[in-house]
């Protein structure tokens, strides 16, 4: 067994301060650790303090686990999506570090560590309250496109509005893809715009879902609206076609509901090799 760590610089000390560099130490609950989501296989937490932090952790089910042989994990992809992203100039937040656990090359337990901004939001909170920040979003999407940045995950959820940083941002997106900068609406940017529309199609009652189009074509470089929406079409009924199934086999899935993850046993100190988080 055996850990690999990219750290940003000065922040070892600084990580080191909340727990060791052990994926499953950053794993454990405890008083000051508060759960804002999980799946069967991950969860987010906030670390609360003076410089409360956002960990996100993935402990893969044995069964799984021989797919992700010499594979980065989920968290390694999000954290080198996020800085290439900010490399084309895309506002997101700061990865602080990443760990894998892995043995014998399988990943049994990884993490991705950020300072957490309380005043953030996620876009689908903010349009509870106001939704204009979608279209705050819509506008911030387009000049995300036209850098060549693909989402693979681009729904409200996960784009940050709001905080220090102010402008929306993107998290959530270790399928993250990159093409060449300019308007041309390819797969995968079509792909991003069927899933955020099936996410505006969510926050009832909005309307027509595709209204976010008026502001995200508004730039020249796109077809007009009705052309956009006739090419986006496909891509949304196929999300919520796969939702709909989703549903409809939950109960049989999960008879108890969604299982909780479950985090791994804190050992002995695993060998870890630290690197530069400019090299993930």
């Amino acid at each position: 067994m055996s850990e690999t760590w990219w750290l940003a610089p000065a922040a070892r000390a600084d990580l080191e301060a909340h727990a060791r560099l052990d994926v499953a130490a950053w794993m454990q609950p405890a008083a000051e650790r508060t759960t804002l989501s999980t799946d069967r296989q991950s969860a987010a937490v906030r670390w609360d303090g003076e410089d409360p932090l956002l960990v996100k952790w993935r402990a893969p089910l044995p069964e799984r686990r021989r797919r992700t042989f010499l594979r980065p994990s989920r968290e390694r992809k999000e954290a080198r999506a996020l800085g290439r992203a900010a490399v084309l100039g895309i506002p997101t937040p700061t990865v602080l570090a990443v760990g894998e656990r892995r043995r014998w090359g399988m990943l049994t337990g990884s993490v991705v560590i950020r300072r957490f901004d309380a005043a953030a939001q996620s876009a689908v909170d903010g349009a509870r309250a106001d939704r204009s920040v979608l279209l705050e979003v819509a506008a911030a999407l387009r000049t995300w496109h036209d850098a060549g940045f693909r989402h693979g995950d681009c729904y409200p959820k996960n784009v940050l509005v709001g905080g220090a940083a102010g402008e929306p941002r993107p998290i959530g997106c270790p399928m993250a893809t990159f093409d060449a900068p300019g308007p041309a609406l390819d797969r995968a940017r079509l792909r991003d715009l069927g899933q955020f529309t099936a996410g505006c199609s969510a926050l009832e009652p909005w309307g027509d879902p595709f209204s976010f189009l008026m502001i995200y074509g508004e730039a020249p470089g796109l077809p007009d609206y009705e052309a956009l929406v006739e090419l986006i079409t496909p891509f949304y009924e196929r999300v919520m076609e796969r939702k709909a199934e989703r549903e409809r086999t939950r109960p049989a899935r999960e008879p108890d509901g969604p299982p909780q993850p479950a985090p791994l046993v804190v050992g002995a100190p695993p060998r870890v090799r630290a690197r530069d988080i400019a090299v993930l």
